[in-house]
C-alpha cells in the first residue's frame, strides 16, 4: 500500500484520487491546505483519513510515504523541497517547477536522499505515445510537427474583469505555455530531445501569456506548437514526414486514438491506451511500478526527461519576455 499525504485542495485533487483508486493500492492518509470548506468536502467524498490546515501536519506524519503536490505552479518548488527534506517521496503535478534551476535543485536533493521525485505528466506513459515513438521511421525524414491546444479557459473570463486567479498569475508561473504549452514540449521533446533553438511568440495581456505559438527548431525540421487559454480551436497533433504523416485530433496532452498515413494511401488506426476516460491512468500505473520497486534509476530516467522540458521551458520564457514575479 501507498500511503498518501495531498497538499493543496484545488480542481486537479479529484482527478488525482479518481485515477489512483483505478490503479489501486493507494491510501490517502491526509489533506492540508488553507481552504477548511475544500479540505472538508474532499475528506467526506474520498474518505481521506483526516484534514489540516498546517502542511507541516502531513510532512511530518510518519505513516505518510509519499506526497502528492497539488498546489498552484508557483508554489510547486517550496512544497517539494519540504517534503523531500521531511524524508518523503513526491509526486509533482505538471509544469513540474517555475524553472530550470529550481527543477534541478529538487531532483539532486531527491537522488541525495534515495527518494522518488516524480512529475506527474499524462503523456509520456501513455501506450499511444510509445506507439507513436516505434512509429517514427514509417513517416520517413521529419519534416515538420504542427500541434494546435487551444481551449477556452473557464477562469479568462475573471481574468479580463480583474480577477486573477492562479491560472493567470504572474506570481503564481500561470499562463498558457506552463498550463497547456508544457504538454506540447513534453510531446516533442519525448520524441525527438532538446531542439537547437526555442523561440516563442506569446499574446499577452496584464504582463502574461494567454496564449502563443511555441517555435522548436531541429535543423533539419521544425515544430510549431500553439497553446492558448484565450480562444479555441480544433485540437490537431501532427507529425509530419516525407513517407506519411502520424495524425491524432486529440490534445497532446491526451492522444487518445491517432492514424499512421503512408503517402500511398495506406491507413492504420491505433488506439491503444486503458482506462481511456481516466486521463491520468498511466502515470500512476508508472509511479506505483517504480515505487514499489524502489526503482530510483528509473525515476532518474524520467528526472532527467523533466529537466530537458524545464530547460526548454526557461528558454521560452526568455525568448518571450515573460517573468514571474
Amino acid at each position: 500500500m501507498i500511503n498518501v499525504g495531498i497538499i493543496g485542495s484545488g480542481f486537479i485533487v479529484p482527478s488525482f484520487i479518481e485515477a489512483t483508486k483505478l490503479v489501486k493500492g493507494f491510501k490517502y492518509v491526509g489533506i492540508a491546505s488553507p481552504v477548511e470548506e475544500q479540505l472538508k468536502a474532499l475528506k467526506e467524498k474520498y474518505g481521506i483519513g483526516y484534514y489540516s490546515l498546517n502542511n507541516e501536519d502531513v510532512y511530518n506524519d510518519p505513516k505518510i510515504d509519499v506526497i502528492y503536490c497539488a498546489v498552484p505552479n508557483g508554489l510547486h518548488y517550496e512544497v517539494a523541497k519540504r517534503a523531500l527534506e521531511c524524508g518523503k517521496n513526491v509526486i509533482v503535478e505538471k509544469p513540474f517547477m517555475a524553472s530550470y534551476k529550481q527543477a534541478k535543485e529538487v531532483i539532486d536533493l531527491a537522488k541525495k536522499k534515495n527518494l522518488i521525485i516524480f512529475e506527474a505528466i499524462t503523456l509520456r506513459h501513455m501506450p499511444n505515445y510509445k506507439k507513436m515513438q516505434e512509429l517514427l521511421p514509417e513517416v520517413g525524414e521529419m519534416k515538420m510537427v504542427d500541434i494546435n491546444f487551444s481551449q477556452y479557459s473557464s477562469r479568462y473570463d475573471k481574468f479580463k474583469k480583474g480577477i486573477t486567479l492562479p491560472a493567470f498569475s504572474t506570481k503564481l508561473a500561470g499562463g498558457a505555455l506552463m498550463d497547456l504549452g508544457v504538454y506540447n514540449i513534453h510531446f516533442v521533446v519525448g520524441l525527438f530531445g532538446e531542439p537547437k533553438k526555442v523561440t516563442y511568440y506569446p499574446n499577452m495581456r496584464k504582463k502574461i501569456d494567454t496564449s502563443g505559438t511555441l517555435i522548436l527548431d531541429y535543423g533539419t525540421f521544425k515544430a510549431t506548437c500553439i497553446a492558448c487559454k484565450d480562444c479555441k480551436a480544433p485540437l490537431n497533433t501532427c507529425i509530419q514526414g516525407d513517407a506519411g504523416y502520424i495524425k491524432s485530433d486529440d490534445a497532446s496532452s491526451v492522444i487518445k486514438t491517432f492514424r499512421l498515413v503512408k503517402n500511398d494511401g495506406t491507413t492504420k488506426e491505433f488506439s491503444l491506451n486503458k482506462c481511456i476516460d481516466v486521463t491520468h491512468y498511466s502515470e500512476y500505473v508508472e509511479f506505483k511500478k517504480i515505487f514499489t520497486k524502489k526503482d530510483l534509476k528509473t525515476a532518474q530516467y524520467w528526472n532527467e526527461e523533466t529537466l530537458k522540458v524545464c530547460k526548454v521551458m526557461d528558454k521560452a520564457l526568455k525568448s518571450g519576455n515573460i517573468q514571474f514575479k
